[in-house]
């Protein structure tokens, strides 16, 4: 996409929402802009062409060499014995951006006895899946991309992974004011997009946690987990589902002194704090992923969870990982140096080892069948 063609997309971008403000009748709510920000056909930020890497706006794990995907082929393997070693089974990756990290699993997986019978990419945006087939093509892997969960025909076995998912989706913003909660809406000035106050709105937190905000406390909330988690439910009879994403529990996510929410957003590798500043599809935006909430939408719709730990943790147990770093440090060249720094900087606390997350969670399995996903000695489940 050229420069001016960016230029285009933004423009007609802005005129998109615009026009959804008038036909609204004024304020949109902030949930609709962040819908429309990211995701408005061939308009969105994930339809542009410039995201990941470094001449995008931010790098995830997946480009810091294969760690991730060691980790999650092995979890996976260890999945696929917890459901009984099936012969027939689908593995699914939602929101794999390139499809690096999906090539890379499935290439790390073939050191094992399971390769999936069908594999799917699920990607909502059109030129994402574009980039995605390429990456698959150019692996020899044969993936299936559809846009929507909802596209993948019910199996009896399944297993889905992701990373840096539910933290894009569009959330609703609201703030404290005289002991009531206000949605956060989006409103025109004339020149810019700005903040305005919607009505009162109820939310699904814990009195307790509420009880301590002060005046002008402002934070978000994801609708979209019960319907997302419902999804993937309606996917497969029996399975096991792993996200790893940065996130909270409830009561991490809205303690008092979090004043300003976790909403922010990527640009040229800077956060951008007032996502409202720049055009809308000119950044990413994302929030923190409140996993005590994900808990919950997940047994309202029948996924059991089953461990959740920190993904310095989860990395830092696994054997493939533990091997690499092993076999690289017999060999202290320049190049196993940075992946060894690499590996160090998603699993210390100093980097995303703390902040980064895995939830596991599974549907129609026994207790005995899945302890051993995680140690038990780094699982934070009770916590949630």
């Amino acid at each position: 996409m050229t420069m001016n063609n960016e230029h285009q997309r933004l423009y007609a971008l802005t005129e998109h929402i615009l026009g959804l403000m008038q036909s609204n009748g004024g304020a949109i709510s902030f949930q609709d802009w962040m819908q429309a920000a990211l995701y408005a056909p061939n308009l969105g930020y994930y339809e542009s062409e410039r995201i990941f890497g470094k001449e995008g706006d931010f790098t995830t794990a997946a480009a810091m060499g294969n760690w991730l995907a060691l980790g999650f082929a092995e979890t996976i393997h260890k999945s696929w014995q917890a459901l009984g070693q099936p012969k027939d089974w689908t593995l699914i990756e939602q929101g794999g951006g390139s499809g690096d990290l999906l090539a890379a699993v499935l290439t790390a997986l073939q050191s094992y006895d399971m390769q999936p019978t069908h594999t799917y990419a699920v990607e909502i945006s059109a030129q994402l899946r574009d980039r995605q087939s390429e990456t698959f093509s150019r692996a020899g892997f044969e993936v299936q991309s559809v846009e929507s969960l909802r596209d993948i025909p019910p199996t009896q076995h399944g297993i889905m992974f992701s990373n840096e998912l539910p933290d894009a989706f569009p959330v609703r913003a609201f703030t404290f004011q005289s002991g009531k909660s206000v949605e956060l809406g989006v409103d025109w000035d004339g020149q810019k997009f700005v903040r305005t106050d919607l009505a009162p709105t109820k939310l699904d937190i814990a009195k307790n946690i509420q009880d301590k905000w002060e005046a002008g406390y402002i934070s978000e909330f994801n609708p979209h987990l019960s319907s997302w988690q419902q999804d993937i439910s309606n996917v497969f009879e029996q399975g096991v589902v792993l996200t790893v994403d940065y996130g909270y529990t409830q009561k991490e996510y809205y303690r008092s002194t979090r004043i300003g929410g976790t909403l922010m957003g990527h640009y040229q590798h800077q956060v951008v704090d007032d996502v409202l500043k720049l055009s809308p599809g000119l950044c990413d935006i994302t929030s923190h992923v409140n996993f005590t909430a994900l808990k919950k939408a997940g047994e309202s719709a029948g996924l059991n969870s089953i461990a959740y730990t920190t993904q310095g943790a989860w990395l830092a147990e696994s054997k493939a990982v533990q091997e690499k770093i092993q076999n690289l440090a017999t060999q202290p060249n320049v190049e196993n140096m940075a992946d060894i720094t690499h590996a160090k900087h998603l699993m210390l606390p100093t980097g995303m080892g703390e902040s980064f997350k895995l939830l596991i969670q599974g549907k129609g399995l026994d207790k005995a069948s899945s302890q051993n996903l995680v140690s038990p000695s780094f699982d934070r489940l009770h916590t949630l």
